[in-house]
C-alpha cells in the first residue's frame, strides 16, 4: 500500500472504512461482470474457429468408444455369461477354477 492510502486508512472513522470496503466490493463486482463478457466474447470466438459453438467445445470428448470385444469364454451353466479375456475375470469364471477347472474348458471355439 502506499503512504496515502495507509494514512487514509489510519485516520478513517469506522463508518469512512466500511464505505470503503462497500465501495470497493462494488468495483470488484463491475470489473468481474465486464471481464465476463470479455471472456465469453474471446469464447464464442475460438468456438467459431473450429465450427462449434460454446456447449458443443464443453461437451466435447476425443476419447474413442472401444468396443468390450468378441467373446472368448463362455459359462457352460449359462450361456448369456460370457467373458472376451481382457480385465477381471467373472465370478463364474473364478468359481469353476477354483473347483479344478482349465479355463480352455470355456474357450468359445472359433
Amino acid at each position: 500500500m502506499t503512504n496515502s492510502l495507509e494514512d487514509f486508512i489510519s485516520t478513517s472513522s469506522i463508518e469512512q472504512l466500511r464505505a470503503l470496503i462497500d465501495k470497493a466490493e462494488n468495483s470488484i463486482e463491475e470489473k468481474k461482470i465486464d471481464e465476463i463478457f470479455a471472456i465469453r466474447d474471446r469464447f464464442f470466438q475460438m468456438a467459431a474457429v473450429v465450427d462449434m459453438t460454446p456447449d458443443q467445445i464443453l461437451s466435447f470428448s476425443s476419447r474413442k468408444r472401444r468396443s468390450s470385444g468378441k467373446p472368448k469364454y463362455r459359462n457352460p451353466h449359462d450361456y448369456n455369461q460370457t467373458w472376451t479375456g481382457h480385465g477381471k475375470k467373472p465370478g463364474w469364471m473364478r468359481q469353476e477354477l477354483d473347483n479344478g477347472a482349465n479355463m480352455e474348458d470355456f474357450r468359445i471355439p472359433e
